[in-house]
């Protein structure tokens, strides 16, 4: 008989943390799921450690990546093609689950068989859930696609519960993109019409670590990730126009992207490539040439030896001007 749920963890090299996670689901009150650990390269045990389990509890299924491409979005479309269950949860191998998540999760979408997916809100945690006392602002109404945009997050990876079709509709994690692709996937979601709704109930619980490997750290510093940000925009902008449409808020929301990965571009030391990437957006015909000659002189002045601190503060009255609300912590 098949599974109900699937859920699926990528992971690498993340023994201690992925045991706890396993427990998460080993403890919930709903028991017909699967549970896809699907491996990116370990060495440090987790294959020993998760073979070890499955031997044990048969919902549970090691897949080991194949294939010259790698990283956590590759594995994670491994266990959407493998998956048996109606309906797929993904789970990061740090993060945990709450005891009811699963059986409320389920009991929602069956109640609903139009939803394409449900959204549940974000608690965060360094040790266990709960030291760190706080969780993702839980607007359950309002412009999820412009809070996308506007890299605010109105939910993250963990948090919804697909129905297989859905993603299947999706065609999964777009692979070509080395980040963003969780952000890409929700944002073809929405544009692409999918039905979905909003819990307020919190259920699961996100690892607060820095680790500087991290693709969240990288996409704001690496020149590779930088240099790619040109076409997730762009595709970002298509899936608009082929979807909901281009309107000014719209609009404006991807000009502020596009001076935030200029603002990344000068945070990474390249004068010529932040003001290169600002110019893309007046190409495109998204920025009028007024507020790109004013960016242009922002980037000038964020560069001279002016004190940091006054730019800033003159930067951000003029992003309050622009009408952009960009997320302030992707600049750390």
């Amino acid at each position: 008989m098949l599974p109900l749920v699937t859920i699926i963890t990528p992971t690498k090299n993340r023994l201690h943390l992925l045991s706890e996670t396993i427990a998460s689901v080993q403890a919930q009150t709903f028991s017909d799921w699967e549970h896809l650990i699907v491996d990116d390269g370990s060495d440090d045990g987790s294959i020993e450690m998760v073979e070890k389990l499955a031997a044990s509890d048969s919902r549970i299924r090691l897949i080991k990546r194949t294939g010259e491409k790698a990283g956590a979005n590759v594995c994670r479309n491994v266990g959407i093609r493998e998956g048996r269950g109606e309906y797929l949860v993904f789970l990061d191998s740090d993060d945990l689950l709450s005891a009811s998540c699963l059986e409320k999760r389920v009991a929602l979408m069956q109640r609903n068989q139009d939803l394409d997916f449900a959204v549940f809100q974000t608690g965060f945690f360094v040790e266990t859930p709960g030291d760190r006392h706080q969780q993702k602002p839980s607007e359950l109404f309002g412009d999820d696609l412009r809070r996308f945009l506007s890299f605010e997050f109105p939910w993250i990876i963990n948090a919804p519960i697909w129905r297989k079709s859905a993603l299947e509709k999706l065609q999964g994690f777009d692979e070509s993109l080395p980040s963003w692709q969780d952000v890409d996937l929700h944002i073809r979601a929405i544009c692409g019409g999918l039905l979905y709704v909003k819990v307020p109930e919190l259920d699961h619980h996100v690892r607060w670590q820095y680790d500087e490997t991290k693709v969240s750290v990288l996409q704001r510093r690496s020149p590779k990730h930088l240099l790619a940000a040109a076409a997730i925009l762009e595709k970002f902008e298509a899936e608009i126009r082929r979807g909901p449409g281009m309107d000014w808020i719209r609009q404006r929301s991807l000009v502020g992207l596009y001076f935030l990965v200029a603002e990344l571009w000068l945070n990474a030391g390249s004068l010529n490539s932040a003001l290169d990437f600002w110019g893309r957006s007046s190409f495109r015909g998204l920025s009028s040439k007024r507020l790109y000659a004013s960016g242009c002189l922002l980037l000038l002045l964020l560069a001279s030896p002016f004190p940091r601190s006054l730019s800033a503060r003159i930067i951000h009255k003029w992003k309050g001007f622009a009408r952009f609300r960009i997320n302030p912590s992707m600049l750390g």
